[in-house]
């Protein structure tokens, strides 16, 4: 796999009366390539959502979101292998659950499964690793927020805990689906499970974790270097540097780094590097810094290099990646469709 593009979801939560005919304010984005979050105004940030593709070609992210009581439902969909780095904003929570027909998700490098749950309490964060077409359910919620919040970390749900299911699935997806329809009985039935499920999440969070199955000795390791790698990703990095992190040979975390995120160690490391270098040609203050300056940023030396991999991965030069900003700004319209509004950026 190669390659990555960032995207960071902005969704503010607000206060809202729970009758399905009124919900016509649901948004629906379909985005390639994506960068911020402009195509939806009004949404103030409560809750971000960094997506970062990890193969070559154009991703396509495909989001939506409905009122539920004073929070949202919604999901993401992402058509290729991606890393999303997921953050709370202080006063809210969010609980993430891989959909039955997404490709593999893994947690803390633990694959989650249908009917598995990730809380992901006020003012925190996490990282989920999806392979090929992965897709996501999201509740956010309003939490206590500072000193008040009792759950300060990422808590993880098996369905062995019996908190998730295939029945809450299908009423995230019910509620999704009839969010615009008039039937006010079936979604009132749907959405008093949901709050019974959430309540009990919630109350569940606050005693001691249960037993999680530890990790096998390989993938913790590997756990440890990604995250080395991420907080040293512009510094010169050597095999022995991560072997010596990771208490592994340097066959044994090539093993591992392949079997869970598909890459070679020094191939995620390239894809981590061109995916920040995108994401800041995308950002609005672009223009400021060469092409070149910025590449040397995020670590590149050889810049003949960068500038091939780069066309390779995102399918255009760095130089049209900062062309194509100013001209999606322009052009970007919000499509009304018949319910949901649709955001489309091209």
């Amino acid at each position: 796999m190669s390659g990555m593009a960032r995207r960071v979801i902005e969704i503010r939560i607000v206060a809202l009366v729970a009758t399905p005919w009124e919900w016509r304010a649901a948004m629906r984005e379909i985005e390639h390539n994506p960068s911020g979050f402009g195509a939806a105004p009004g949404l103030e940030s409560c809750l971000s959502w960094d997506i970062s593709q990890l193969v070559t070609g154009q991703l396509e992210v495909e989001r939506s979101a409905v009122p539920f009581a004073s929070a949202w439902v919604g999901s993401v969909a992402v058509d290729r292998s991606a890393l999303h780095q997921i953050r709370t904003r202080d006063g809210w929570g969010a609980v993430l659950l891989p959909a039955p027909e997404s490709g593999a998700v893994y947690f803390e490098g633990r694959r989650l499964v249908a009917g598995d749950a990730v809380l992901l309490p006020t003012d925190s964060h996490l990282e989920l690793l999806t392979h090929a077409a992965g897709h996501v359910y999201l509740i956010a919620y309003q939490g206590a927020s500072g000193s008040r919040a009792r759950v300060r970390r990422p808590r993880w749900y098996t369905r062995a805990h019996g908190r998730a299911g295939a029945g809450l699935l299908e009423d995230l997806r019910s509620w999704m689906a009839r969010s615009d329809s008039g039937d006010i009985h079936a979604t009132s039935a749907v959405q008093m499970r949901m709050l019974v499920w959430l309540r009990e999440t919630m109350a569940d969070a606050e005693h001691p974790d249960n037993e999680v199955p530890a990790l096998p000795r390989r993938r913790l390791a590997v756990e440890r270097v990604r995250r080395f790698i991420h907080e040293h990703l512009a510094e010169s990095l050597t095999l022995a540097e991560l072997c010596q992190h990771a208490h592994l040979q340097a066959r044994s975390l090539e093993y591992g780094f392949r079997d869970l995120v598909g890459l070679s160690p020094f191939k995620y490391i390239k894809m981590l590097r061109l995916g920040e270098v995108r994401r800041r040609l995308q950002a609005s203050s672009a223009t400021e810094r060469s092409v070149s300056e910025v590449a040397l940023d995020c670590g590149f030396c050889h810049l003949s290099q960068f500038a091939a991999d780069y066309k390779r991965v995102f399918l255009e030069s760095p130089s049209a990646t900062r062309r194509s900003v100013g001209r999606s700004r322009l052009s970007r319209v919000a499509h009304y469709e018949a319910g949901p509004v649709a955001f489309a950026a091209r």
